[in-house]
């Protein structure tokens, strides 16, 4: 467990994680109210949802461990946590790219093609739609989700996660727990479940209606939950037949039934959802896959709950 002699960093990540929930909170607030509206969505404007509610989550960790007289909060968790923060950001940052390179991309399309190159008399109309979509990207240029902003939260979260590096940790005993209790076969199941949870993303489309937003923001979310079982599954495969301590054995096995559980709802709704598309003639082989990451979502909250019914150290 992290200890209380902590706490001056844990105030920093705080802060820091505050005031980027805050620039996310103000980039909502623009694309909702200020930025021109284009047809449809874009992945970026599903994936800062889901970044808000990632270091909304982060943030409310921090300030429960602040708040507590004895805080009960592993390093592991934690760091594995934070990086998953970070990597939100990295993946926030490229769709965002992509996005905008997309649209000058089919700005500079129509200009060719059908200004250019097309009936004069539909000019006026192809250009009132190149001055919105290049408006939605001076937009992003000089928002709160300006590569500029973002490349600043990137450096200022980075030297979070390297802090929780140098925190200490309270004196545990370590046990020897037997072998059966390490699940050496829960590691590439969870990365079966993985690719599973890629394969129900919509990759191939890059606006989306509000079904179509709602499908691929819930494929995301699942597959970034998904993600974040590996490690904690590795380091259960790495450690069997090791000592270690009870708090390390139960976060990381708790940490993987938690997953388990907001990922068996996830996929659950997008089964669903990836049903109802059948009779609206738009059913993809999501569907299948969906399916079989809710199944994995089961699969691995079974073995997870067993094992953890069966610690008595």
């Amino acid at each position: 467990m992290i200890q209380t002699t902590n706490r001056s960093r844990m105030v920093t990540i705080a802060i820091i994680t505050g005031i980027i929930l805050v620039f996310d909170l103000f980039t909502i607030i623009t694309n909702i109210y200020v930025a021109p509206i284009l047809e449809g969505y874009g992945l970026p404007d599903i994936l800062i949802y889901l970044k808000t509610t990632i270091f909304l989550l982060l943030f409310i960790l921090v300030m429960v461990w602040l708040k507590q007289r004895e805080p009960k909060l592993t390093k592991t968790t934690f760091k594995l946590l934070m990086v998953v923060g970070l990597l939100m950001i990295a993946a926030y940052f490229l769709a965002l790219y992509l996005y905008k390179y997309m649209l000058i991309l089919d700005t500079a399309d129509i200009i060719k093609r059908r200004i250019l190159l097309g009936n004069p008399d539909l000019y006026l109309d192809f250009s009132g739609l190149n001055y919105r979509t290049l408006m939605n990207v001076l937009t992003i240029f000089g928002g709160f989700n300006s590569e500029l902003i973002l490349f600043a939260e990137t450096m200022a979260f980075l030297m979070c996660v390297y802090s929780v590096d140098k925190m200490s940790e309270m004196e545990e005993k370590k046990h020897v727990y037997d072998s059966f209790m390490f699940d050496v076969a829960l590691f590439p199941i969870i990365f079966i479940w993985v690719i599973l949870a890629f394969l129900s993303i919509n990759i191939l489309s890059s606006r989306f209606d509000l079904l179509g937003s709602l499908e691929i923001g819930l494929a995301v979310a699942g597959f970034t939950a998904v993600a974040a079982a590996v490690i904690p599954s590795f380091k259960i495969y790495r450690n069997r037949d090791n000592e270690c301590t009870q708090s390390f054995f139960i976060s990381t096995y708790r940490l993987i039934l938690i997953v388990s559980i907001f990922s068996m709802i996830l996929y659950l709704i997008l089964f669903g959802l990836n049903v109802s598309f059948i009779s609206l003639g738009r059913g993809t082989y999501r569907m299948v896959s969906s399916l079989l990451a809710l199944i994995f979502s089961v699969i691995v909250f079974f073995r997870v709950k067993k094992i953890l019914s069966l610690e008595n150290k």
